[in-house]
């Protein structure tokens, strides 16, 4: 089997198994599918996270934080809006704060902890974990199971956990790295074209045993940046020593001083005195 290792950061990463002789429009959908369903999960975690501590979101016009009722006019009920036994104020506004029951938001964030695990690129590449889209499916499915168990009357449509589970979701800070279906797979500066009845094997040869990094493209964007040398941890490491070493450097170009003259390594008479044994005498 072809081993893809599809890369963009240590944080974006998955390994994907094929044959050589599969097609390059096939491979391209089923790496952008996978690719998707990792960011949809990423995203769906930061929004269970909010729905299990401050409950489902409010109706887009009366996103604010509030402590009076009012109508659908907006007018000013007298009323203070009366408090569910697990209220827990949202600081952004955008959610009732009616958060569910402590069980059942242990479930949600239960699931959370473990898709956060899945979605977990780099530690799934070093484990040499293959993905695919059933892998994310399931995440996902669980997900969605433990929102039915905290919610069973459902969500309100203007909720984003609803979106995402529906793969619907605003192109954020968070989802932009998402592609579409005219995305580009690039390979050693080359991209593998599409639509013309090309396989893998016209680009990486018969062998089925080949390991490849490779990266998907956004349409236009040409080819992408050549992998680094080294990663970006050991980056930084060499970065810190190479700093450290500097400042021991001008620590020594500013100390002028001759103290260490005085040592007892720097006598040059230390040597013959103790090969004559009277280095441990005494003059007074």
């Amino acid at each position: 089997m072809v081993l893809l290792h599809v890369k963009k950061t240590e944080e974006l990463q998955f390994l994907y198994e094929t044959t050589v002789s599969s097609s390059v429009d096939d491979t391209v959908k089923e790496l952008v599918d996978i690719w998707n369903m990792q960011i949809q999960i990423r995203r769906l975690i930061d929004s269970m996270e909010d729905l299990a501590k401050y409950g489902p979101a409010k109706k887009p016009d009366k996103q604010c934080i509030d402590t009076y009722q009012t109508d659908d006019h907006g007018n000013l009920i007298n009323d203070k809006i009366q408090r569910g036994p697990y209220y827990c104020m949202d600081p952004t506004g955008r959610r009732t704060g009616e958060a569910p029951e402590p069980k059942l938001a242990e479930i949600i964030n239960r699931e959370i902890s473990k898709a956060r695990q899945v979605v977990n690129a780099k530690a799934q590449v070093e484990k040499k974990q293959v993905v695919t889209k059933q892998f994310f499916q399931e995440t996902l499915d669980s997900l969605r199971g433990a929102v039915m168990i905290a919610f069973p009357e459902g969500l309100p449509e203007w909720d984003d956990v609803g979106y995402i589970l529906k793969g619907e979701w605003e192109i954020d800070g968070r989802t932009m790295e998402a592609f579409d279906d005219k995305a580009e797979l690039w390979w050693a500066g080359k991209q593998m074209e599409q639509g013309q009845d090309k396989k893998l094997s016209d680009y990486l040869g018969k062998n089925d045993k080949t390991k490849i990094v490779c990266k998907l493209q956004k349409p236009g964007g040409g080819a992408p940046q050549r992998e680094p040398a080294i990663d970006e941890r050991t980056q930084k490491e060499m970065m810190a020593f190479y700093h450290k070493k500097q400042e021991e450097l001008k620590k020594l170009e500013e100390d002028d001083e001759d103290n260490h003259l005085g040592s007892v390594w720097a006598d040059p008479r230390q040597l013959k005195q103790h090969l004559q044994g009277t280095d441990a005498v005494r003059w007074k």
